[in-house]
């Protein structure tokens, strides 16, 4: 019996990397108003920061409904597979709950195994390529599952933003809101810590936001990958792997967009980086 890997779309894989691992996505919800769209099917990542930056309204985001997931595990419990559903930290978001909903009042057939990763964006992408990676080799779900939590032990996001507003407007500044009143005229860098927003540093510029992530970036030269997030401004992420490249010669490089739900709460000009030890 084969195992297939679901996640949702805050896992900001594209839908190309999707494919070739056969992982099926699960779109969150943005709103604009009383507009519902769904993450990366209804609104790009392009035009939701078109969008961001002229709206008069903060968007607002929530998790794929019961249905979306229902519907996802049918269609491959009716292939008999068993399902390893992997999802953004439970307090970040309800989508683990919505999940959990699907899997439980559905006569499936099959196992679904669902995995809270404690974190969100490229480190749950990471999570997520490390179990459909074990799951194309034939592991068992339990080996899938495991493949999953391994990686995301292994992995730790930094994000420097131009401001805070965002992340409270949105619900999700969690411990990071101990850098609100300092923060004003100061770049702050988050982390996810416990599966939860927190605050990592602060500083003046952006050009020195990028040189702390950078000092992130090359705090273990033995990395396995290394992600650059953006979010409407590549420019930042690519500079920071063109600094760090002579310097992790055997480290994946790559750049990732923010897409639609984790930019609605980190907003415009946002910089970060994933790194992803390798296995001891």
């Amino acid at each position: 019996m084969a195992v297939r890997v679901v996640t949702d779309s805050t896992s900001d894989l594209s839908t190309e990397a999707a494919a070739e691992y056969g992982v099926t996505v699960v779109p969150a919800l943005v709103v604009f108003g009383a507009e519902a769209l769904r993450d990366r099917v209804d609104v790009s990542p392009a035009a939701f920061y078109e969008r961001l930056v002229s709206a008069r309204e903060f968007p607002t985001t929530s998790q794929p409904p019961v249905e979306a997931f229902a519907a996802a595990y049918r269609e491959l419990a009716a292939e008999g597979d068993d399902i390893a559903s992997i999802h953004v930290s439970s307090r970040l978001s309800g989508t683990l709950n919505s999940a959990s909903v699907a899997s439980e009042t559905n006569d499936l057939g099959v196992r679904v195994e669902l995995v809270d990763s404690y974190t969100v964006g490229a480190a749950l992408r990471a999570a997520v390529l490390a179990a459909a990676a074990r799951a194309r080799d034939g592991g068992t779900l339990e080996e899938v599952t495991a493949a999953a939590r391994g990686a995301m032990a292994r992995s730790h996001v930094v994000v420097a933003l131009d401001t805070l507003e965002y992340l409270r407007k949105g619900g999700r500044i969690g411990r990071a809101s101990a850098l609100l009143g300092s923060a004003l005229r100061l770049k702050p860098l988050i982390h996810i810590d416990g599966g939860e927003v927190a605050p990592f540093d602060r500083v003046r510029t952006r050009a020195r936001a990028l040189r702390r992530l950078e000092q992130v970036a090359l705090e273990d030269p033995t990395i396995e990958s290394l992600y650059a997030l953006w979010a409407d401004d590549e420019s930042g992420a690519a500079e920071l792997l063109e600094r760090v490249r002579p310097h992790l010669p055997h480290t994946r490089l790559e750049t990732i967009q923010l897409g639609p739900a984790i930019g609605a709460h980190v907003g415009p000009n946002a910089t970060g980086v994933c790194t992803v030890r390798r296995e001891a």
